[in-house]
Formats: structure tokens, C-alpha cells, sequence
């Protein structure tokens, strides 16, 4: 979408074009049916709307300045709605929350309430999807059976569940599945499907619900990463820290100023403890089998399962590729570091035929695959701020070239760093809209499983003996009988 830019109708980073910011109250107005509003756009200071692959809907809150004292001659009371439109100039996609043309949002908490003076007070208004709210009034309560991904569809448009008129964008499922739901809100219930879904083209298990500006989307994390299972998604845009005006041929450029990142913060890069103890590299499962009476033990291998799936960083050719993982090879005492699966144990009950003919899930495979993808992604975690721009969403690919902080060299003649360079997954995405600067800025929250560049492999064993052997085992009595010993002949007993 970044090429869809006019620079003609876009003047400089951070311009937005927002609507008359509306609230509607739950009272009619006068005889007629139509509901109460206010406009209080002349009030609003700031606006952010914030959307994750990890949420289920959208969110934002609004910042007001308040001389007209709002709060009681609506009055607010958390059953409100608001609306607007925000959208970067040039751009179709963006956040239409209006009743006419798109899907209001609803209030439903008013904080940091204080006065600035005897006539004026400040607060924050929270909204959410109206679905976050419905998801609180109803229940599921009845069984299902098909594909994982037609059950969390029908939980979405059920009218007596989230009744959501929104597009929904789905990935289909492997398997005919039953499922009983007794009395479960219906996001828990597809937080459950979602563990145990299996994308029917992809190899990763798990899938993610998330809502942005296009509508609902129900997709695994690999088809964000991939089109097919062996190309990679293309990127949307490149961003990188440079001087804030860029110029070609004496005119600013303007395309490419939306592409800087003014700050960048590597929020995690690598937690070897987290990743050893939750069993990203090496796990093993033990499967019990009810039905049939019968236990079996599942392995996990962390360097066997990455070739079989797409990730951030692809080959040359677009293709999944098998040495870009955030695992090294490395010899520790004659073993990889993926043949330590006892390292960490699990227990799960796998009953077949619970259903008749209906197909179970092999959820005890899922669970260990789907925890190591999972933590892998965490081990990456990179923040940008960038300038807003309504035409990026949540789930989508983007690259950033992270300086290498070295003199440049043959070796990196471009001066980016050689492994966190590269492709990340935008996890999420919170949008500031400054009405008193009149800027609009993004925070990009950014993940990636792989490196862009392979580690060093080393298969000599570095680590054995390389400590003091130290072995003694000292009696602690007999330490402290020694030290009196000493004391009482030296005449320094009880001083201080």
C-alpha cells in the first residue's frame, strides 16, 4: 500500500485526515427514535487505536480536554458509542468507525478524570469493538461439529452469539472436528479452537484471531510469513533510521520519508533460559491414549522441524530455507542443542474415537510444535516508531535494516547488522494521532523467528572442560568448628 501513495495529496509524514469525532449516547433524542449525539472534536487532543494478531478486536481510547463538562450533560456513562473516520490522505484503507459507511466503536470506561482548573477537566474515554462487548453478554452453549475453521466462522456471525456484520477473512482448517461448548463466551471457545486448529496448507500448528481495519481475520502465523507453502510473502515496505528530510533533485521524497523509523528499540533478541525451559529447541510428550490403553512418547527436534515450515527469513529464491533459525549449531558434550528433549517434559491424554467416526486431533503433537513457534517469535522482538499511515496492518511483512554499529567493511558493505536485519511480522500496531501537533505516528510492535543471515556453525565441541574442576564437598560444622578453633586461640572470641 505504500506505493498506492499520492504525494500530491499527502504533503508530509504524519498527515491524517480525521472526521467529526462523534458520540452517541444510548437516549433518544426529542419524540424521534434517533439517538442523542455530541460532537467533540473541538475537545480531543489525542486519539490512538491499537490493533494485535494477539487481540481479538480492535481498541483505542480518546484524550479530552473538557470545558463543556460533556461527562454530565450527555451524560457519559459507558454505554456510548463513537465515531469518525481516520484515514492517511491518498489512501482508501484506513479506520471507518462511523454508523453510516462503517462500524462505530464502543466506550466503555472513562479514567484519569482530574480538574486543570475550576472550569476545565481532562479525562480519557476507552472504546472497543462492539463483538469485545457482545463477547461479555452471551454464551456458546451448544455442540459443534465440521472443519475448526466453519465453527469459528459460525461463532463469529451466530446473531444470538458476536452477530458481527464485519468481513471475515478465514484459513482453512484440516479435519472434520466435534466440539461441545457448555457455556463458553465465544472468544474463549476460539482461543480453544485456535490451539488445536491445523492450517490445511501450511505445516505450523495454531492459528490467531485478530481484528483490523479490513474486518476479522482467523489465519495461521505461517500464512502471514507465506503465499504458498514455498514462497514467501512479499514485504510492504522497508523502513531504516535516517536524517528526517530526505530531498532528490532539491524536493523532498516524500514516499520515502514515510519509511523512516525515528527511534528503534531490539526489546528482546535472545533468551536461551526461556527458550530451554518452555522447550523450544528439544521436548518430549508423552501421549496417553485412553481408549485404546496405550502411552507414547513424542519428540520434539527444533532443528528437524524448521525446514518444514516457512518463517521470516526465506532463501534467495523466496523459498523456506533450513539454516536461518535462532539456534545455532552448536557441539555441547558430543549433543546438539536439540537432543536435550528430556529437558523438558509434558503429559497430555490423547483419547482416540471419542466421537465415533469424528476426527480428534493430535493435540499432543500440536502443543509442543505450537509452543516452540510460538516462543520462537518471542525471541525477536523489535519496536519502531514510524509515521502514521492507515494503509499498514497487523499481520502483514515489512524489513528493517538495523545499523551494524562497525566501520563497513567488504564483508557489510551496506553497514546493516547481518542478523537482525531483515523481515518481521508486525505483531501490532498502535496508532497516535496528535491533534494538538497535527501528526500522526505509529509504534510498529515487530517479531521474526529466523535470522537473516545464518549462524556460525561449529561442531568441536568448545564447552567440555573448559571449567575448574573443583569437586571437594566441605562439611559446614566442620568449617565452622575450625573457625571457632581459631578464634578462641587467637583471644578474639565475641568481638566485634
Amino acid at each position: 500500500m505504500y506505493s498506492a501513495i499520492d504525494t500530491t495529496a499527502l504533503k508530509r509524514p504524519g498527515d491524517f485526515s480525521l472526521s467529526d469525532v462523534i458520540l452517541t449516547s444510548y437516549q433518544s433524542e426529542g419524540v424521534n427514535s434517533n439517538p442523542k449525539k455530541i460532537s467533540v472534536t473541538t475537545l480531543v487532543t489525542e486519539l490512538n487505536i491499537y490493533e494485535s494478531i494477539h487481540n481479538k478486536t480492535l481498541s483505542g481510547s480518546l484524550v479530552l480536554i473538557d470545558a463543556t463538562n460533556v461527562v454530565a450533560a450527555l451524560p457519559l456513562t459507558g454505554f456510548e458509542r463513537i465515531e469518525f473516520r481516520l484515514f492517511t490522505p491518498s489512501i482508501s484503507r484506513g479506520f471507518d468507525f462511523t454508523e453510516k459507511s462503517g462500524h462505530p466503536m464502543y466506550i466503555y470506561r472513562i479514567g484519569q478524570r482530574q480538574g486543570m482548573n475550576p472550569r476545565v477537566q481532562t479525562y480519557i474515554l476507552y472504546f472497543a469493538s462492539r463483538e469485545m462487548i457482545r463477547n461479555e453478554q452471551v454464551k456458546a452453549n451448544k455442540a459443534y461439529t465440521g472443519q475448526i475453521s466453519n465453527i469459528v466462522t459460525e461463532l463469529l456471525r451466530d446473531p444470538d452469539l458476536l452477530d458481527t456484520e464485519k468481513d471475515v477473512f478465514v484459513e482453512e482448517t484440516k479435519g472434520v472436528h466435534k466440539y461441545v461448548l457448555p457455556t463458553e463466551r465465544p472468544f474463549d471457545a476460539i482461543e480453544m479452537l485456535s490451539l488445536e486448529a491445523r492450517s490445511k496448507k501450511y505445516h505450523n500448528p495454531g492459528m490467531q484471531l485478530y481484528e483490523t481495519s479490513f474486518g476479522f481475520n482467523f489465519k495461521s502465523m505461517e500464512s502471514m510469513l507465506a503465499i504458498t507453502d514455498s514462497q514467501a510473502r512479499p514485504v510492504v515496505a522497508r523502513f531504516e533510521p535516517k536524517p528526517a528530510s530526505i530531498r532528490v533533485d532539491g524536493n523532498r521524497d516524500i514516499l520515502q520519508e514515510m519509511k523512516i523509523a525515528s527511534t528503534f528499540t531490539i526489546k528482546d533478541q535472545y533468551n536461551t533460559l526461556k527458550n530451554l525451559r518452555n522447550g523450544v529447541f528439544a521436548s518430549t510428550i508423552t501421549q496417553y491414549d485412553a481408549f485404546n490403553k496405550t502411552y507414547k512418547d513424542i519428540i520434539f527436534d527444533y532443528n528437524k522441524e524448521y525446514e518444514l515450515a516457512n518463517h521470516t527469513e526465506h532463501s534467495a529464491d523466496g523459498g523456506r530455507t533450513d539454516d536461518k533459525g535462532i539456534l545455532p549449531l552448536v557441539n555441547m558434550g558430543g549433543k546438539l542443542m536439540s537432543d536435550y528433549f528430556e529437558g523438558v517434559q509434558y503429559l497430555r491424554s490423547d483419547t482416540a474415537n471419542l466421537h465415533n467416526d469424528i476426527e480428534t486431533s493430535p493435540t499432543s503433537e500440536i502443543v509442543i510444535k505450537r509452543l516452540s513457534s510460538k516462543l520462537a517469535f518471542e525471541t525477536f522482538k523489535l519496536e519502531l516508531t514510524v509515521p502514521g499511515f492507515t494503509g499498514l496492518s497487523a499481520g502483514e511483512l515489512i524489513a528493517f535494516d538495523m545499523p551494524s554499529y562497525t566501520a563497513i567493511s567488504d564483508t557489510n558493505p551496506l553497514d546493516h547488522d547481518p542478523y537482525m536485519s531483515g523481515r518481521y511480522l508486525v505483531s501490532g500496531i498502535r496508532h497516535i494521532v496528535s491533534i494538538l501537533n497535527g501528526k500522526h505516528q505509529m509504534v510498529l510492535e515487530c517479531i521474526k523467528d529466523s535470522v537473516k543471515r545464518p549462524y556460525p556453525e561449529e561442531l568441536n565441541d568448545t564447552f567440555t572442560g573448559k571449567e575448574k574442576a573443583d569437586r571437594g564437598i566441605i562439611d559446614q560444622y566442620t568449617l565452622d568448628e575450625t573457625l571457632i578453633a581459631n578464634d578462641t586461640n587467637s583471644n578474639n572470641v565475641f568481638k566485634a
